[in-house]
């Protein structure tokens, strides 16, 4: 039973039920009260109007000339069931056919009246609310009424009014909740809908099923929270693609030297091939080749994790762009590509760890390098671009297709994987480089045509403390 308390739509529904009820009570409770008071304040105003001014202040006179009401019975107007009209005889003509006129002393106890038979009975509580109330000198000494054939009659139309009025504030009431009930559950449950959809997506992505979406729907809020999820179960669908396609393709990297590398050392050992520097030669570069690649893994882990330490000082980018092309002018010489450079002078140093930012040009340079044809043209320029200093590392040659510039800093992509391969490209330099450009505050981004690539990055420039 605690379940079901705990779910999203029976709570909702329970809240708009107490509203509903305590929304509905408030107002029956001021409805009645008001109602009641103004019938009642009504009633009273219609039956002192039998009374006029004169009438009141005859009586108020004549107890403050004897100081009791013995003989007050002739001041009464209306019919006189003894005694003549006396002095309020002239007002009877304005009293009402059959009503009957009760003057009672400070405590309620009828002392006059028209009635002789009511004499000595006691006004209770309504006739009391309905009557006049008599003073002298700011002191009550009596109260004046009247009754007439009706007013018992009267009573009970007002009481029924009342009960009447009462029982349809409670049907309202009744209904009014019943209605809320219905459409509480009905929005709830629409308002929980998406929720549901979204749990079920969860719980979906929890086994296992990345990728998992849901239509966005609900309010504004359960809107950007699908939308959110959605991204979510996007990014881990393609982190996970991206783990196995690298496990792969480390598996792939591996394999290959260690084959090469068990091959020549069971040849040497069973006598195919001679023991001597030219076979172990080959051997150790396949170590070598391990322990880059290794290296590579290493290095690129620890910067994605942002620990890689780094030994930042001001630097002129002119002297970071002159040493990578003095570094790979001969190699571009050996392959009849042409190495140009446009370096803005008098640029602003960058806060910048020169070896890291030495292997990011290397990478850049290497990578141009490799996808430059013969008597092609590699472009470093270095420019001041706003509060960062922008290197552009150009290149001629076959262009990148937007599904290639998308992938081309992840980790072990290549474009052409094959032929990548066997020219020794890891396909790890440029995923290593947009970590450490990262990890200096800079960002790095593609630019492609289709006969030319350029990789672009910035760097913040250094700004001193004064």
């Amino acid at each position: 039973m605690s379940n079901v308390f705990n779910r999203l739509w029976v709570r909702l529904s329970l809240a708009f039920l107490i509203v509903a009820w305590l929304a509905i009570g408030a107002i029956a409770l001021i409805v009645g009260a008001t109602t009641e008071h103004s019938f009642r304040q009504y009633v009273n105003q219609r039956d002192s109007t039998f009374f006029d001014d004169e009438t009141i202040t005859h009586l108020e006179d004549y107890y403050a000339a004897n100081g009791s009401w013995e003989g007050a019975e002739a001041l009464l107007p209306g019919p006189k069931g003894s005694g003549g009209s006396g002095s309020g005889g002239g007002s009877g003509g304005r009293g009402r056919g059959g009503a009957q006129v009760l003057l009672a002393d400070a405590d309620g106890v009828i002392v006059a009246s028209t009635d002789p038979a009511r004499i000595g009975d006691t006004l209770d509580a309504e006739q009391r609310e309905r009557a006049i109330s008599l003073e002298v000198a700011g002191e009550r000494i009596g109260w004046l009424a009247q009754e007439t054939p009706g007013t018992q009659a009267l009573g009970e139309a007002e009481n029924q009014f009342l009960a009447e009025t009462t029982r349809w504030l409670v049907g309202s009431a009744i209904g009014a909740a019943l209605l809320a009930v219905i459409v509480g559950l009905a929005l709830a449950w629409h308002l929980s809908r998406p929720m549901r959809a979204l749990t079920q997506a969860a719980h979906d992505l929890a086994r296992g099923e990345l990728g998992r979406q849901v239509q966005p729907g609900g309010t504004t809020e359960i809107a950007d929270m699908a939308q959110a999820f959605n991204r979510m179960s996007r990014d881990l669908a393609e982190g996970e693609k991206i783990r196995r396609r690298m496990a792969a393709d480390i598996a792939h990297e591996l394999r290959t030297p260690v084959s090469v590398l068990r091959g020549h050392l069971e040849a040497m050992l069973d006598g195919v091939f001679p023991l001597d520097a030219e076979h172990l030669a080959v051997a150790y570069d396949r170590t070598i080749h391990m322990s880059r690649l290794v290296d590579d893994l290493r290095l690129l882990t620890r910067a994605e994790a942002g620990q890689l330490p780094l030994e930042r000082i001001a630097t002129a980018p002119e002297d970071l762009a002159q040493r990578a092309i003095e570094s790979f002018t001969p190699l571009a010489l050996d392959q009849s590509i042409a190495l140009n450079h446009d370096i803005t002078p008098d640029l602003p140093p960058v806060n910048v760890d020169v070896d890291r930012l030495q292997q990011v040009l290397g990478n850049l340079l290497t990578n141009a390098l490799r996808h430059t044809p013969p008597e092609g043209l590699i472009t470093l320029r270095v420019v001041h671009h706003g509060d960062a200093i922008r290197f552009t590392v150009g290149n001629t040659g076959p262009g990148l297709t937007p599904e290639q510039a998308a992938h081309v800093f992840t980790p072990f992509w290549r474009a052409e994987d094959a032929r990548e391969r066997d020219r020794g490209g890891s396909g790890l330099g440029l995923a290593i480089t947009r970590q450490l450009l990262t990890l200096h505050g800079g960002r790095i981004w593609v630019e492609s045509q289709p006969d030319q690539t350029a990789f672009v990055f910035d760097l913040p420039v250094h700004k001193s403390r004064e």
